[in-house]
């Protein structure tokens, strides 16, 4: 097994683990939650990676061009960048959009189940997205 697909396995179960801490999270009545639409932003999250987890796996089942195989790792770069910035701010005075959560890994455990998988997703994301980048500059210099 390559170092690339045990990343894309890894990131594709954190982004899972931490899709399913945001989804108990909206069952646990954050859908509840009047201010800024924090419920359906959790559950756009937790949807989120789902299709994530699908487009980080997809190449390890079918042939893609190496652009389409750059969706997955792009997009969870993105998401648990985007879900680490929505952790930290709402942590903050202002909070997130006005909603404030926190402090620390509260609610427990769901915001450690969150937080540790997203990183591992953002930094396996980046190792892929890295490795295509050096794969693609040797292929292009022979």
């Amino acid at each position: 097994m390559t170092l690339t697909r045990t990343f894309r396995i890894v990131a594709a179960v954190a982004a899972l683990i931490a899709g399913y801490a945001h989804f108990s999270l909206y069952q646990d009545g954050y859908k509840d939650i009047p201010i800024a639409h924090i419920g359906v932003q959790f559950l756009l999250n937790a949807l989120s990676s789902v299709l994530i987890a699908a487009a980080l796996l997809a190449p390890l089942f079918k042939k893609l061009p190496p652009l389409l195989q750059l969706v997955g790792p792009v997009a969870g770069l993105g998401w648990a960048a985007s879900s680490l910035f929505a952790f930290w701010r709402s942590r903050t005075e202002g909070g997130w959009f006005g909603f404030r959560d926190g402090p620390g890994l509260n609610p427990s455990p769901e915001a450690a189940m969150s937080v540790y998988p997203e990183i591992v997703v953002l930094v396996c994301c980046a190792a892929i997205i890295a490795s295509s980048l050096v794969v693609r500059k040797r292929s292009a210099s022979s």
